[in-house]
């Protein structure tokens, strides 16, 4: 095994745990079972989804560059 396949598979763990860590820490419960109002899921999102959402946006960031890397035309 090489060193590049070391840090792929602990980047992909140090990932699972965050996803799963935010997942467990959240509460859904809102004040008297009121439902979810577009200010309450903005305040899940930001405030405690805040560390899921930035891997996200970056994976999702990369995988668009390796789209548009794939999708390019080779010069000959």
């Amino acid at each position: 095994m090489n060193i590049r396949s070391v840090s792929a598979a602990v980047a992909v763990i140090a990932l699972l745990l965050v996803i799963v860590g935010s997942i467990l820490t959240v509460t859904w419960a809102t004040e008297q079972g009121a439902p979810f109002t577009n200010y309450d899921l903005a305040e899940a999102l930001f405030n405690s989804w805040g560390p899921t959402l930035i891997v996200v946006g970056a994976l999702l960031f990369a995988s668009m560059m390796g789209g548009v890397f794939i999708a390019q035309e080779e010069k000959e």
